[in-house]
């Protein structure tokens, strides 16, 4: 049963990559985007990152606070950021523990049907953004799910991706 809107985003404690407590109680004066990526070295959420980095200004201006779970190892993710600056919050969940209480599945059907919908030129996009891509520690049948949690705990958005690379618009998420 996949998470709804309207209900209260489920609490978590955890750590970022760089050993920083997060919780949703820490950033509760804040709207949160909480994305559910694959893993560090997966070309598409590369990409995905890439365009909210575009963004990332506006999420400041927003008071909108942009968290990033990976599936990857801590040592992935941080190899994935070495020599970048990011303005976002990054997890490993290499246990899938939040991918877990946030529903997120896996799916061999969506990641085959994500063919007939645009995955290989986002795949190719994606990987050339790459500094140096990290090695594949995630699961490949692994989809994508994003929710935004508004300044009450409760689900403002909660999608599960179609597809992979089916994300929500940025505007949108800018626009609440």
């Amino acid at each position: 049963m996949t998470l709804q809107v309207k209900q209260n985003a489920p609490d978590f404690n955890t750590h970022d990559v760089f050993g920083n407590p997060i919780s949703l109680q820490k950033h509760k004066e804040k709207t949160v985007y909480l994305a559910f990526m694959r893993f560090a070295g997966c070309p598409v959420c590369n990409l995905r990152v890439h365009n909210l980095l575009k963004h990332a200004d506006a999420f400041k201006a927003k008071n909108i606070e942009v968290v990033l779970v990976y599936e990857s190892s801590l040592a992935n993710i941080r190899q994935y950021l070495e020599g970048s600056t990011y303005p976002f919050i990054f997890v490993a969940d290499p246990e899938s523990t939040l991918y877990n209480a946030y529903q997120v599945e896996k799916s061999w059907a969506k990641l085959m049907g994500s063919m007939f919908k645009g995955m290989l030129g986002k795949v190719r996009a994606g990987e050339k953004l790459f500094g140096k891509k990290p090695a594949m520690d995630g699961s490949m049948n692994r989809m994508e799910a994003e929710f935004v949690i508004d300044k009450n705990g409760k689900l403002a958005i909660a999608h599960y991706s179609a597809f992979l690379g089916d994300n929500i618009d940025i505007e949108k998420i800018l626009n609440l």
